[in-house]
Protein backbone atom coordinates (compact mmCIF):
# COMPACT_ATOMS: atom_id res chain seq x y z
CA UNK A 1 0.00 0.00 0.00
CA UNK A 2 2.89 2.34 0.83
CA UNK A 3 4.40 2.04 -2.55
CA UNK A 4 1.13 2.56 -4.21
CA UNK A 5 1.21 5.64 -2.38
CA UNK A 6 4.83 6.56 -3.14
CA UNK A 7 4.18 5.86 -7.09
CA UNK A 8 0.69 7.78 -7.18
CA UNK A 9 2.79 10.95 -5.15
CA UNK A 10 5.60 10.58 -7.93
CA UNK A 11 3.21 10.61 -10.88
CA UNK A 12 1.60 13.42 -9.53
CA UNK A 13 4.93 15.48 -8.97
CA UNK A 14 5.74 14.02 -12.62
CA UNK A 15 2.19 15.57 -13.96
CA UNK A 16 2.83 18.92 -12.38
CA UNK A 17 6.84 18.96 -13.96
CA UNK A 18 4.86 18.49 -17.24
CA UNK A 19 2.27 20.88 -16.63
CA UNK A 20 4.89 23.13 -15.58
CA UNK A 21 7.48 22.85 -18.90
CA UNK A 22 4.49 22.93 -20.98
CA UNK A 23 3.62 26.09 -19.65
CA UNK A 24 7.45 27.13 -19.52
CA UNK A 25 7.07 25.52 -23.83
CA UNK A 26 3.78 27.70 -24.52
CA UNK A 27 5.53 31.19 -23.22
CA UNK A 28 8.61 30.52 -25.39
CA UNK A 29 6.61 30.10 -28.50
CA UNK A 30 4.92 33.10 -27.50
CA UNK A 31 8.04 35.21 -26.85
CA UNK A 32 9.45 33.52 -30.56
CA UNK A 33 6.25 34.62 -32.16
CA UNK A 34 6.11 37.92 -30.85
CA UNK A 35 9.88 38.05 -31.64
CA UNK A 36 9.12 37.37 -34.99
CA UNK A 37 6.55 39.68 -35.43
CA UNK A 38 8.78 42.70 -33.84
CA UNK A 39 11.21 41.36 -36.31
CA UNK A 40 9.06 41.60 -39.58
CA UNK A 41 7.88 45.07 -38.37
CA UNK A 42 11.29 46.45 -37.84
CA UNK A 43 12.53 44.90 -41.48
CA UNK A 44 9.08 46.73 -42.59
CA UNK A 45 10.39 49.88 -41.13
CA UNK A 46 13.31 49.30 -42.53
CA UNK A 47 12.66 49.04 -46.26
CA UNK A 48 10.95 52.68 -45.56
CA UNK A 49 13.54 54.22 -44.53
CA UNK A 50 15.88 52.60 -47.16
CA UNK A 51 13.54 52.73 -49.76
CA UNK A 52 15.33 54.61 -52.75
CA UNK A 53 18.79 54.51 -51.54
CA UNK A 54 19.64 51.22 -53.58
CA UNK A 55 17.72 49.05 -55.73
CA UNK A 56 19.43 45.81 -55.08
CA UNK A 57 18.92 46.42 -51.16
CA UNK A 58 15.22 47.37 -51.55
CA UNK A 59 14.84 43.81 -53.58
CA UNK A 60 16.82 42.02 -50.99
CA UNK A 61 14.94 43.54 -47.69
CA UNK A 62 10.79 42.55 -49.87
CA UNK A 63 12.25 39.11 -50.50
CA UNK A 64 13.45 38.97 -46.74
CA UNK A 65 9.56 39.80 -45.49
CA UNK A 66 8.58 37.33 -48.19
CA UNK A 67 10.27 34.67 -46.24
CA UNK A 68 9.32 35.60 -42.93
CA UNK A 69 5.66 35.80 -43.71
CA UNK A 70 6.21 32.08 -44.52
CA UNK A 71 7.33 31.43 -41.00
CA UNK A 72 10.54 29.53 -42.33
CA UNK A 73 13.64 27.96 -39.59
CA UNK A 74 15.44 31.37 -38.38
CA UNK A 75 18.49 29.66 -39.56
CA UNK A 76 17.51 29.42 -43.49
CA UNK A 77 18.24 33.35 -43.34
CA UNK A 78 21.16 33.46 -42.39
CA UNK A 79 22.43 33.80 -45.89
CA UNK A 80 19.90 36.86 -46.80
CA UNK A 81 20.30 38.52 -43.31
CA UNK A 82 24.41 38.31 -44.36
CA UNK A 83 23.79 39.62 -47.70
CA UNK A 84 21.74 43.02 -46.42
CA UNK A 85 24.27 43.59 -43.82
CA UNK A 86 26.97 43.94 -46.41
CA UNK A 87 24.81 45.85 -48.52
CA UNK A 88 23.90 48.17 -45.11
CA UNK A 89 27.39 48.50 -44.53
CA UNK A 90 28.22 49.31 -48.63
CA UNK A 91 25.30 51.92 -48.10
CA UNK A 92 26.66 53.16 -44.98
CA UNK A 93 30.41 53.64 -46.56
CA UNK A 94 29.20 55.32 -49.92
CA UNK A 95 27.07 57.71 -47.33
CA UNK A 96 29.69 58.70 -45.60
CA UNK A 97 31.96 59.72 -48.77
CA UNK A 98 28.79 61.62 -50.17
CA UNK A 99 28.38 63.27 -46.79
CA UNK A 100 32.25 63.98 -46.75
CA UNK A 101 32.20 65.61 -50.14
CA UNK A 102 29.64 67.28 -49.94
CA UNK A 103 31.00 68.82 -46.60
CA UNK A 104 34.09 69.80 -48.43
CA UNK A 105 32.63 71.40 -51.17
CA UNK A 106 30.35 73.21 -49.20
CA UNK A 107 33.46 74.67 -47.49
CA UNK A 108 35.12 75.82 -50.60
CA UNK A 109 31.79 77.24 -51.24
CA UNK A 110 31.80 79.03 -48.20
CA UNK A 111 35.46 80.39 -48.41
CA UNK A 112 34.72 81.75 -51.93
CA UNK A 113 31.22 83.57 -51.22
CA UNK A 114 32.83 85.08 -47.94
CA UNK A 115 36.24 86.80 -50.44
CA UNK A 116 32.76 88.33 -52.39
CA UNK A 117 31.88 92.33 -51.92
CA UNK A 118 28.62 93.80 -52.73
CA UNK A 119 26.37 92.07 -50.65
CA UNK A 120 22.77 93.77 -49.48
CA UNK A 121 23.05 94.24 -45.38
CA UNK A 122 20.38 91.68 -44.99
CA UNK A 123 21.95 89.07 -47.07
CA UNK A 124 25.45 89.94 -45.82
CA UNK A 125 23.98 89.16 -42.42
CA UNK A 126 22.29 85.86 -43.53
CA UNK A 127 25.60 85.09 -45.41
CA UNK A 128 27.74 85.48 -42.07
CA UNK A 129 24.78 83.11 -40.18
CA UNK A 130 24.74 80.58 -42.59
CA UNK A 131 28.76 80.57 -42.34
CA UNK A 132 29.30 80.25 -38.54
CA UNK A 133 26.39 77.36 -38.76
CA UNK A 134 27.56 73.97 -37.90
CA UNK A 135 27.63 71.42 -41.03
CA UNK A 136 24.89 69.37 -39.31
CA UNK A 137 25.07 65.50 -39.34
CA UNK A 138 23.02 63.64 -41.60
CA UNK A 139 23.04 63.85 -45.46
CA UNK A 140 19.97 65.70 -45.16
CA UNK A 141 21.50 68.48 -42.99
CA UNK A 142 24.31 69.15 -46.04
CA UNK A 143 21.42 68.77 -48.67
CA UNK A 144 19.49 71.67 -47.15
CA UNK A 145 23.09 73.43 -46.70
CA UNK A 146 23.97 73.24 -50.73
CA UNK A 147 20.57 74.71 -51.27
CA UNK A 148 21.31 77.51 -49.09
CA UNK A 149 24.92 78.30 -50.93
CA UNK A 150 23.15 77.87 -54.39
CA UNK A 151 20.96 80.88 -53.15
CA UNK A 152 23.83 83.15 -52.42
CA UNK A 153 25.67 82.30 -55.54
CA UNK A 154 22.43 82.76 -57.27
CA UNK A 155 22.55 86.78 -55.90
CA UNK A 156 26.34 86.60 -56.09
CA UNK A 157 26.21 86.31 -59.81
CA UNK A 158 23.43 88.89 -60.26
CA UNK A 159 25.74 91.42 -58.16
CA UNK A 160 28.65 90.90 -60.64
CA UNK A 161 26.56 90.81 -63.47
CA UNK A 162 26.07 94.46 -62.68
CA UNK A 163 27.95 97.36 -63.28
CA UNK A 164 29.69 99.82 -60.50
CA UNK A 165 27.00 102.65 -61.32
CA UNK A 166 24.14 100.57 -60.85
CA UNK A 167 22.05 101.22 -56.94
CA UNK A 168 22.88 97.75 -54.97
CA UNK A 169 19.85 94.36 -54.45
CA UNK A 170 17.94 93.91 -51.43
CA UNK A 171 17.73 90.15 -50.07
CA UNK A 172 15.69 89.38 -52.82
CA UNK A 173 18.00 90.42 -55.42
CA UNK A 174 15.93 93.79 -56.48
CA UNK A 175 17.36 96.77 -56.90
CA UNK A 176 16.50 99.46 -53.83
CA UNK A 177 16.05 102.15 -55.84
CA UNK A 178 12.05 103.52 -56.11
CA UNK A 179 9.53 101.78 -58.56
CA UNK A 180 9.74 104.61 -61.12
CA UNK A 181 13.75 104.51 -61.59
CA UNK A 182 13.81 100.53 -61.27
CA UNK A 183 11.97 100.35 -64.89
CA UNK A 184 14.42 102.89 -66.33
CA UNK A 185 17.55 101.33 -64.32
CA UNK A 186 16.72 97.80 -65.57
CA UNK A 187 16.29 99.19 -69.24
CA UNK A 188 19.78 100.92 -68.83
CA UNK A 189 21.68 97.74 -67.24
CA UNK A 190 20.48 95.62 -69.97
CA UNK A 191 22.21 98.08 -72.70
CA UNK A 192 25.16 99.00 -70.55
CA UNK A 193 26.12 95.60 -69.20
CA UNK A 194 29.81 95.54 -68.31
CA UNK A 195 30.85 93.35 -70.88
CA UNK A 196 34.71 92.85 -69.13
CA UNK A 197 32.54 90.84 -66.02
CA UNK A 198 30.90 88.79 -68.82
CA UNK A 199 34.48 88.00 -70.50
CA UNK A 200 35.92 87.22 -66.89
CA UNK A 201 33.14 84.88 -66.12
CA UNK A 202 33.64 82.96 -69.69
CA UNK A 203 37.24 82.83 -69.35
CA UNK A 204 37.10 81.38 -65.72
CA UNK A 205 34.36 78.84 -66.97
CA UNK A 206 36.15 77.58 -69.86
CA UNK A 207 39.48 77.27 -67.51
CA UNK A 208 37.84 75.52 -65.15
CA UNK A 209 35.99 72.83 -68.14
CA UNK A 210 39.74 72.00 -68.73
CA UNK A 211 40.53 70.50 -65.12
CA UNK A 212 37.47 68.47 -66.02
CA UNK A 213 37.91 65.13 -66.93
CA UNK A 214 34.90 62.98 -68.02
CA UNK A 215 34.34 60.52 -70.77
CA UNK A 216 31.49 59.84 -72.87
CA UNK A 217 28.33 62.62 -73.61
CA UNK A 218 28.88 64.39 -70.22
CA UNK A 219 33.26 64.94 -71.40
CA UNK A 220 31.47 65.52 -74.93
CA UNK A 221 29.02 68.32 -73.88
CA UNK A 222 31.37 70.02 -71.49
CA UNK A 223 33.60 70.36 -74.51
CA UNK A 224 30.85 71.93 -76.71
CA UNK A 225 30.12 74.28 -74.18
CA UNK A 226 33.96 75.66 -73.93
CA UNK A 227 33.93 75.64 -77.31
CA UNK A 228 31.42 78.27 -77.88
CA UNK A 229 33.21 79.81 -74.61
CA UNK A 230 36.07 80.28 -77.30
CA UNK A 231 34.06 81.41 -79.77
CA UNK A 232 31.78 83.65 -78.28
CA UNK A 233 28.78 83.38 -76.07
CA UNK A 234 25.55 85.36 -76.17
CA UNK A 235 25.85 86.77 -72.35
CA UNK A 236 22.21 85.81 -71.84
CA UNK A 237 23.61 82.31 -72.13
CA UNK A 238 26.18 82.27 -69.87
CA UNK A 239 24.47 81.68 -66.51
CA UNK A 240 22.71 79.30 -68.12
CA UNK A 241 25.78 77.36 -68.94
CA UNK A 242 27.29 78.17 -65.58
CA UNK A 243 23.89 76.11 -64.78
CA UNK A 244 24.88 73.37 -67.30
CA UNK A 245 28.39 72.77 -66.07
CA UNK A 246 27.09 72.53 -62.50
CA UNK A 247 24.48 69.60 -63.34
CA UNK A 248 27.18 68.12 -66.06
CA UNK A 249 29.68 67.59 -62.83
CA UNK A 250 27.38 66.25 -60.98
CA UNK A 251 25.55 63.99 -63.79
CA UNK A 252 29.15 62.62 -64.50
CA UNK A 253 30.06 62.24 -61.07
CA UNK A 254 26.87 59.65 -60.45
CA UNK A 255 27.66 58.10 -63.73
CA UNK A 256 31.54 56.97 -62.07
CA UNK A 257 29.57 56.41 -58.55
CA UNK A 258 26.86 54.29 -60.88
CA UNK A 259 29.89 52.16 -62.73
CA UNK A 260 31.99 51.82 -59.76
CA UNK A 261 29.11 50.11 -57.54
CA UNK A 262 27.67 47.94 -60.62
CA UNK A 263 30.91 46.50 -61.31
CA UNK A 264 31.45 45.75 -57.11
CA UNK A 265 27.64 44.46 -57.31
CA UNK A 266 28.37 41.95 -59.87
CA UNK A 267 32.18 41.01 -58.47
CA UNK A 268 30.53 40.65 -55.19
CA UNK A 269 27.93 38.38 -56.71
CA UNK A 270 30.40 36.50 -58.62
CA UNK A 271 32.33 35.76 -55.20
CA UNK A 272 29.12 34.61 -54.12
CA UNK A 273 28.54 32.05 -56.75
CA UNK A 274 32.35 30.81 -56.34
CA UNK A 275 31.96 29.94 -52.87
CA UNK A 276 28.61 28.34 -53.31
CA UNK A 277 30.39 26.60 -56.06
CA UNK A 278 33.40 25.58 -53.72
CA UNK A 279 31.61 24.57 -50.66
CA UNK A 280 29.58 22.46 -52.98
CA UNK A 281 32.68 20.74 -54.50
CA UNK A 282 34.75 20.88 -51.14
CA UNK A 283 31.62 18.41 -49.60
CA UNK A 284 31.44 16.58 -52.66
CA UNK A 285 34.82 15.84 -52.63
CA UNK A 286 35.60 14.72 -48.92
CA UNK A 287 31.70 12.57 -49.86
CA UNK A 288 33.82 11.00 -52.73
CA UNK A 289 37.02 10.39 -50.57
CA UNK A 290 34.78 8.35 -47.80
CA UNK A 291 33.05 6.36 -50.14
CA UNK A 292 36.44 5.39 -51.98
CA UNK A 293 38.28 4.39 -49.02
CA UNK A 294 34.75 2.89 -47.99
CA UNK A 295 34.47 0.78 -51.45
CA UNK A 296 38.67 0.16 -50.63
CA UNK A 297 38.01 -1.75 -47.35
CA UNK A 298 35.01 -3.37 -48.87
CA UNK A 299 37.23 -4.71 -51.46
CA UNK A 300 40.00 -5.83 -49.32
CA UNK A 301 37.32 -7.61 -47.05
CA UNK A 302 36.49 -9.52 -49.84
CA UNK A 303 39.48 -10.32 -51.34
CA UNK A 304 40.22 -11.46 -47.70
CA UNK A 305 37.39 -13.35 -47.65
CA UNK A 306 38.04 -15.28 -50.69
CA UNK A 307 41.42 -16.33 -49.41
CA UNK A 308 39.64 -17.52 -46.33
CA UNK A 309 37.11 -19.39 -48.46
CA UNK A 310 39.76 -21.70 -50.22
CA UNK A 311 41.61 -22.33 -46.85
CA UNK A 312 37.82 -23.75 -45.21
CA UNK A 313 36.38 -25.24 -47.95
CA UNK A 314 37.44 -28.67 -49.72
CA UNK A 315 34.83 -29.52 -51.80
CA UNK A 316 34.86 -27.95 -55.03
CA UNK A 317 31.31 -27.42 -55.36
CA UNK A 318 31.23 -25.47 -51.98
CA UNK A 319 34.26 -23.58 -52.91
CA UNK A 320 32.70 -22.58 -56.43
CA UNK A 321 29.51 -21.71 -54.50
CA UNK A 322 31.49 -19.47 -52.11
CA UNK A 323 33.44 -17.82 -54.85
CA UNK A 324 30.45 -16.62 -56.82
CA UNK A 325 28.75 -15.09 -53.97
CA UNK A 326 32.26 -12.86 -53.13
CA UNK A 327 33.04 -12.32 -57.36
CA UNK A 328 29.02 -10.82 -56.80
CA UNK A 329 29.80 -8.67 -54.12
CA UNK A 330 33.12 -7.45 -56.27
CA UNK A 331 31.15 -6.85 -58.96
CA UNK A 332 28.84 -4.27 -56.83
CA UNK A 333 31.62 -2.66 -55.52
CA UNK A 334 33.53 -2.38 -58.97
CA UNK A 335 29.93 -0.85 -60.05
CA UNK A 336 30.14 1.54 -57.38
CA UNK A 337 33.68 2.43 -58.10
CA UNK A 338 32.48 3.13 -61.39
CA UNK A 339 30.01 5.99 -60.37
CA UNK A 340 32.58 7.62 -58.45
CA UNK A 341 34.98 7.67 -61.42
CA UNK A 342 31.90 9.53 -63.04
CA UNK A 343 31.18 12.03 -60.04
CA UNK A 344 34.97 11.98 -59.67
CA UNK A 345 35.21 13.49 -63.56
CA UNK A 346 32.06 16.09 -63.00
CA UNK A 347 33.82 17.48 -59.70
CA UNK A 348 36.62 18.27 -62.07
CA UNK A 349 34.50 19.44 -64.55
CA UNK A 350 33.10 22.15 -62.11
CA UNK A 351 36.49 22.98 -60.27
CA UNK A 352 38.19 23.55 -64.02
CA UNK A 353 34.72 25.83 -64.17
CA UNK A 354 35.37 27.59 -61.21
CA UNK A 355 39.15 28.03 -62.06
CA UNK A 356 37.87 29.77 -65.50
CA UNK A 357 35.58 31.76 -63.35
CA UNK A 358 38.07 33.28 -61.06
CA UNK A 359 40.77 33.68 -63.69
CA UNK A 360 38.20 35.76 -65.78
CA UNK A 361 37.17 37.70 -62.15
CA UNK A 362 41.45 37.83 -61.93
CA UNK A 363 41.25 39.85 -64.86
CA UNK A 364 38.46 41.89 -64.95
CA UNK A 365 39.48 43.03 -61.41
CA UNK A 366 42.99 43.31 -62.94
CA UNK A 367 41.84 45.60 -65.63
CA UNK A 368 39.24 47.99 -62.92
CA UNK A 369 42.60 48.01 -60.64
CA UNK A 370 44.14 49.48 -63.89
CA UNK A 371 41.17 51.94 -65.19
CA UNK A 372 41.31 53.02 -61.28
CA UNK A 373 45.29 53.95 -61.37
CA UNK A 374 44.38 55.71 -64.65
CA UNK A 375 41.71 57.50 -63.25
CA UNK A 376 43.63 58.35 -59.98
CA UNK A 377 46.44 59.94 -62.20
CA UNK A 378 44.35 61.73 -64.60
CA UNK A 379 42.89 63.54 -60.98
CA UNK A 380 45.72 64.90 -60.50
CA UNK A 381 46.75 65.96 -64.21
CA UNK A 382 45.60 69.61 -65.74
CA UNK A 383 44.04 68.17 -68.94
CA UNK A 384 44.77 70.70 -70.80
CA UNK A 385 48.52 71.17 -70.67
CA UNK A 386 49.62 67.49 -68.84
CA UNK A 387 51.22 68.82 -65.91
CA UNK A 388 50.03 68.05 -62.54
CA UNK A 389 47.09 69.90 -61.15
CA UNK A 390 46.20 72.29 -57.99
CA UNK A 391 45.53 68.79 -55.69
CA UNK A 392 48.57 67.26 -56.90
CA UNK A 393 50.29 69.99 -55.51
CA UNK A 394 48.84 69.72 -52.61
CA UNK A 395 49.64 66.39 -51.98
CA UNK A 396 53.24 66.81 -53.00
CA UNK A 397 54.11 69.92 -51.35
CA UNK A 398 52.52 68.55 -47.82
CA UNK A 399 55.16 65.69 -48.72
CA UNK A 400 57.81 67.51 -49.16
CA UNK A 401 57.40 69.87 -45.94
CA UNK A 402 57.61 66.84 -44.21
CA UNK A 403 60.77 65.59 -45.57
CA UNK A 404 62.22 69.35 -45.24
CA UNK A 405 61.31 68.64 -41.44
CA UNK A 406 62.69 65.79 -40.94
CA UNK A 407 66.02 66.10 -42.95
CA UNK A 408 66.65 69.85 -43.50
CA UNK A 409 67.55 69.71 -46.83
CA UNK A 410 67.04 72.90 -48.61
CA UNK A 411 63.34 73.20 -50.37
CA UNK A 412 62.67 76.23 -52.89
CA UNK A 413 59.21 76.76 -53.76
CA UNK A 414 58.52 78.93 -56.95
CA UNK A 415 55.85 80.77 -58.74
CA UNK A 416 55.87 80.85 -62.37
CA UNK A 417 53.36 83.73 -63.89
CA UNK A 418 53.29 83.86 -67.86
CA UNK A 419 53.58 87.89 -68.80
CA UNK A 420 51.23 89.69 -70.71
CA UNK A 421 49.05 86.51 -70.96
CA UNK A 422 46.09 88.35 -70.81
CA UNK A 423 46.86 90.47 -74.24
CA UNK A 424 47.70 86.79 -76.48
CA UNK A 425 44.07 85.87 -75.27
CA UNK A 426 43.11 89.31 -76.74
CA UNK A 427 45.18 90.06 -79.36
CA UNK A 428 45.10 86.12 -81.17
CA UNK A 429 41.85 84.50 -79.21
CA UNK A 430 41.91 81.86 -76.55
CA UNK A 431 42.88 78.93 -79.02
CA UNK A 432 46.72 80.71 -79.17
CA UNK A 433 46.51 81.30 -75.47
CA UNK A 434 45.43 77.32 -74.51
CA UNK A 435 48.56 76.21 -77.19
CA UNK A 436 50.74 79.38 -75.20
CA UNK A 437 50.32 77.17 -71.79
CA UNK A 438 50.91 73.69 -73.47
CA UNK A 439 54.08 74.86 -74.89
CA UNK A 440 55.06 76.84 -71.60
CA UNK A 441 54.42 74.03 -69.49
CA UNK A 442 56.13 71.57 -71.67
CA UNK A 443 59.05 73.73 -71.74
CA UNK A 444 59.15 73.99 -67.78
CA UNK A 445 59.21 70.15 -67.28
CA UNK A 446 61.49 69.45 -69.59
CA UNK A 447 64.09 72.23 -68.44
CA UNK A 448 63.22 70.66 -64.89
CA UNK A 449 64.57 67.77 -62.63
CA UNK A 450 63.60 64.49 -62.48
CA UNK A 451 62.76 65.05 -58.74
CA UNK A 452 61.93 68.63 -59.24
CA UNK A 453 57.77 69.13 -59.48
CA UNK A 454 56.02 71.39 -61.32
CA UNK A 455 51.74 72.10 -61.21
CA UNK A 456 49.71 74.42 -62.90
CA UNK A 457 48.10 76.29 -60.20
CA UNK A 458 45.36 78.36 -62.06
CA UNK A 459 44.89 80.71 -65.21
CA UNK A 460 48.49 81.06 -66.59
CA UNK A 461 50.46 80.54 -63.13
CA UNK A 462 52.33 77.53 -62.15
CA UNK A 463 54.54 76.36 -59.38
CA UNK A 464 57.56 74.90 -58.72
CA UNK A 465 59.21 72.86 -56.22
CA UNK A 466 62.66 72.12 -56.36
CA UNK A 467 64.04 69.65 -52.98
CA UNK A 468 67.72 69.31 -52.22
CA UNK A 469 68.90 72.92 -54.47
CA UNK A 470 72.22 74.43 -53.54
CA UNK A 471 71.24 77.48 -51.08
CA UNK A 472 73.21 79.70 -52.52
CA UNK A 473 72.41 79.07 -55.99
CA UNK A 474 69.28 77.69 -56.72
CA UNK A 475 68.41 81.37 -59.14
CA UNK A 476 70.37 79.76 -61.46
CA UNK A 477 67.94 76.64 -62.72
CA UNK A 478 65.21 79.43 -61.78
CA UNK A 479 67.13 81.68 -64.48
CA UNK A 480 67.20 78.85 -66.99
CA UNK A 481 63.99 78.24 -66.64
CA UNK A 482 63.33 82.13 -67.63
CA UNK A 483 65.81 81.72 -70.42
CA UNK A 484 64.11 78.35 -71.87
CA UNK A 485 60.52 80.07 -71.94
CA UNK A 486 61.78 83.02 -73.91
CA UNK A 487 63.90 81.21 -76.06
CA UNK A 488 60.66 79.50 -77.38
CA UNK A 489 59.91 80.56 -81.10
CA UNK A 490 56.16 80.43 -80.33
CA UNK A 491 54.34 81.11 -83.50
CA UNK A 492 50.63 81.48 -84.10
CA UNK A 493 48.67 82.09 -87.47
CA UNK A 494 52.10 83.34 -88.89
CA UNK A 495 52.68 85.55 -86.23
CA UNK A 496 55.84 85.45 -83.88
CA UNK A 497 54.84 86.12 -80.23
CA UNK A 498 56.88 86.60 -77.93
CA UNK A 499 56.50 84.85 -74.36
CA UNK A 500 58.32 85.45 -71.17
CA UNK A 501 57.61 84.73 -67.05
CA UNK A 502 58.56 86.87 -64.19
CA UNK A 503 59.43 83.87 -61.18
CA UNK A 504 59.00 85.03 -57.65
CA UNK A 505 61.14 82.38 -55.21
CA UNK A 506 62.17 81.33 -51.65
CA UNK A 507 63.56 79.07 -49.81
CA UNK A 508 61.74 77.57 -46.95
CA UNK A 509 63.42 78.28 -43.44
CA UNK A 510 62.81 77.42 -39.31
CA UNK A 511 59.40 77.88 -37.92
CA UNK A 512 58.05 78.27 -41.65
CA UNK A 513 54.24 76.24 -42.50
CA UNK A 514 53.81 75.78 -46.43
CA UNK A 515 51.44 78.99 -46.14
CA UNK A 516 54.32 81.02 -45.21
CA UNK A 517 56.91 80.21 -48.07
CA UNK A 518 53.27 80.40 -50.28
CA UNK A 519 53.02 84.21 -49.14
CA UNK A 520 56.66 84.45 -49.58
CA UNK A 521 57.01 83.67 -53.44
CA UNK A 522 53.89 85.33 -54.17
CA UNK A 523 55.26 88.78 -52.81
CA UNK A 524 58.10 87.54 -54.47
CA UNK A 525 55.86 87.37 -58.11
CA UNK A 526 54.47 90.96 -56.96
CA UNK A 527 57.91 91.97 -57.18
CA UNK A 528 59.07 90.80 -60.47
CA UNK A 529 55.41 91.67 -62.23
CA UNK A 530 56.39 95.74 -60.76
CA UNK A 531 59.84 95.30 -61.79
CA UNK A 532 59.50 95.27 -65.27
CA UNK A 533 58.54 91.38 -65.70
CA UNK A 534 60.64 88.74 -67.82
CA UNK A 535 62.80 88.37 -64.42
CA UNK A 536 63.72 86.40 -61.29
CA UNK A 537 62.86 88.06 -57.89
CA UNK A 538 63.32 85.84 -54.52
CA UNK A 539 61.92 86.79 -51.34
CA UNK A 540 63.95 84.68 -48.32
CA UNK A 541 62.35 86.31 -45.39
Amino acid sequence: MNDITAVAGQLARLRESLQHKQFELDETVLCSQAERSRSIQFIAKLMQACRGHDRELDSKLAKLKQKLDGQPALTALDQDLAAIEKLLQQHSTALEESISLTAGAIELGSRQLKSLKGFPEETRKSLKAFLAAPNGYGLSDHQRRVTQLLEFYQQAIKIQLLPANLPPLDSAGHSQASASKETTGAEEASACLDGKVYSRIADELQRLITELDFAGAVGESLAEIRRQLLMGMDHNLLAESCLQVIQLIIEGTREERKSSRAFLTALNESLSSVHFNFTESLDEGRALQQASQTSRVALDNEVQAIDDTLTRHHSSEALKDAISEHMATIGLLLREREIMTARELHLITRLSTMEAKLRLMKEETAEYKKRLTIQKHKLFLDSLTQVHNRAALDERLELEYKRWLRYRTPLCLAIIDIDHFKNINDNYGHMAGDKALKVVAKALQKSLRDTDFIARFGGEEFVVLLPNVNPDKFETPLENLRKAIKSIPFRFRDARVEITISIGATLFKEGDQPSDAFERADKALYGSKHGGRDRVNTDLG
